[in-house]
């Protein structure tokens, strides 16, 4: 088997309702999607993070012509080999989201040709129901109480808001309202998506703890390892990062400072499948729980369930459960509606091989850029 063509798709949607995190506002939802075709009729899904045009291009201008003729099955020997043409300038960003979306479609095939799920391929357990966390609570002018409500009704307990978009103290007020809106038996994390400096980071840390804060998620810069080793010494909450760093290498440096408690590596950012479940084990080697970064289509949420499937937990016993899934509750058409997969606050481990999920090729062409 021979890989014969690489398309890519850049769709786009643009939003009625901009919604913000601490750093801007986002006016649209985008993804890049990679369709890998094999000569024996075997197609493979991926996707990348990140900006959509800047992967496509990426991949066909310096993936695809590495690609075409190799076997799709030889996994390991593709990743190295497209990880090393670009090493020189690409060991992070977006070179590496764009691998992702390449390992993913190659994992897909994986499971087809043999006939089973990728969460089989992995060693994961099938026969499991995921619990999936609210990611919500966006600075998007909705009123606090009427989200957290409808949220509760979707069966979500776990809830995750955003801070660092505006001062200390209004962000303190926002905390409190969710957590007075979803009550003291919800858990209850917080995403700064890298906004303070240190001495913030601690300051708020400090206002937040009597709140029982689940965990707070990238409270500073994430080349700032030492930042973070200073925010985890003194505060009385886990701390949570990794959705912007990259590879095994990347998580290595990251997990070795002791700063966090929770890493969160993207499929479609980290280096894919492959590059996942390796950080995933390694987690284990510092006692850091595995929670897997979300916010891409049908395809990342298909590929994070089978990633889940094989994540054990860094200090086993008979109470812990397998990581959480992250739902962000912002308009995201293409993880709705691309596939037959239905996002909900417990979720099922695809069955069907390779990712297991149908594609809706008349949705992607109904947002295609191209």
């Amino acid at each position: 088997m021979k890989i014969q063509e690489i398309k890519t798709h850049v769709m786009m949607q643009k939003l009625e309702r901009p919604f913000g995190m601490s750093q801007w506002l986002w006016d649209s939802r985008a993804s890049c999607l990679v369709e890998v075709m094999t000569d024996d009729g075997i197609v493979g899904w991926g996707e990348c993070f990140g900006p959509a045009q800047t992967n496509a291009a990426l991949i066909q201008e310096v993936y695809a012509p590495l690609l075409i003729g190799e076997n799709p099955l030889s996994r390991k020997k593709i990743w190295e080999v497209l990880y090393n043409r670009t090493r020189e300038f690409g060991r992070k960003g977006v070179v590496v989201s764009a691998l992702s979306g390449v390992d993913i479609a190659l994992w897909d095939i994986f499971g087809k040709y043999v006939n089973q799920p990728i969460s089989v391929l992995l060693g994961g357990e099938q026969d499991i129901e995921v619990e999936s966390y609210a990611s919500a609570f966006y600075y998007n002018g909705d009123s606090i109480l009427e989200e957290a409500q409808r949220l509760i009704e979707q069966g979500y307990q776990t809830f995750k808001m955003k801070v660092g978009g505006l001062s200390l103290e209004e962000d303190f007020k926002r905390v409190e309202e969710v957590r007075r809106a979803i009550g003291m038996k919800a858990q209850l994390a917080v995403d700064a998506n890298r906004a303070y400096t240190v001495h913030e980071a601690i300051k708020f840390g400090k206002m937040i703890t009597d709140l029982d804060i689940a965990w707070f998620e990238e409270p500073v810069l994430p080349d700032d390892f030492k930042g973070y080793e200073e925010v985890h010494s003194a505060l009385n909450i886990r701390i949570a990062g990794g959705e912007s760093e990259f590879t095994r290498f990347g998580f290595r440096n990251f997990m070795e400072h002791r700063g966090i408690d929770i890493v969160q590596p993207d499929v479609a950012a980290c280096g894919g499948l492959s590059e996942a479940t390796i950080i995933g084990s390694m987690a284990t080697t510092y006692g850091i729980d595995c929670f897997p970064h979300l916010w891409g289509s049908a395809i990342s949420l298909a590929a994070t369930l089978h990633l889940i499937s094989a994540v054990r937990p860094a200090v086993p016993s008979q109470i812990r459960k397998y990581p959480l899934l992250e739902l962000d509750q912002a308009p995201n058409v293409f993880r709705d509606k691309l596939s037959n997969l239905v996002p909900s606050s417990t979720m099922s481990i695809p069955d069907r091989p390779g990712l297991g999920i149908d594609i809706d090729r008349e949705l992607i062409q109904f947002y295609d850029l191209k």
